[in-house]
């Protein structure tokens, strides 16, 4: 990790509690598996400096007797604390989205196989109407009879109408 990235870092854990809040959740790393860092800011001397797993350049940190040293250990945990869970966040989100597209794209091949074996639909066939709604409506009109002035004639409309026509012998 670069001396500029730490400091960033740093920053961060301060704009969210700084050392205190730092302090409050303190977790023990383990020494093995993790990044070591340099433990020398000058960049000469950085080629002949040992290298320090981070547990135990935080444990230095936390058993320093300058309370800046650890302010600093304090924070820097907390940032790999917060790196740790962004990355298997972003990990585990990286997941999800690649399931997600394949997921998709084997609904998408489904639908297709679906379309190519279901049986055409034929389309319905409308009902031709034996009557002029516009005239049903009128006459409802003229008769105070209730009806809507779009959509189906109601069924009770349509009989009344037919009653009132002439009767042809």
């Amino acid at each position: 990790m670069t001396i500029a990235a730490f400091r960033a870092l740093l920053d961060e854990i301060d704009t969210q509690g700084g050392p205190e809040a730092a302090r409050t959740n303190r977790l023990h790393l383990p020494d093995e598996g993790t990044e070591p860092v340099n433990t020398t800011v000058h960049a000469a001397q950085a080629a002949n400096s040992d290298q320090l797993p981070v547990g135990k350049l935080l444990a230095w940190g936390d058993a320093h007797l300058d309370p800046e040293i650890q302010d600093q250990a304090a924070r820097a945990r907390a940032a790999l604390v917060g790196l740790r869970q962004r990355y298997a966040a972003d990990q585990e989100l990286t997941a999800i989205t690649t399931e997600a597209e394949q997921l998709e794209k084997r609904l998408a091949e489904l639908r297709a196989r679906e379309q190519e074996l279901a049986p055409a639909k034929k389309p319905r066939k409308k009902t031709p109407l034996d009557y002029d709604a516009g005239v049903v409506r009128a006459w409802a009109r003229e008769q105070g009879v209730a009806c809507p002035e779009r959509g189906r004639v109601p069924k009770a409309v349509l009989e009344a109408w037919r009653e009132s026509l002439p009767q042809s012998a």
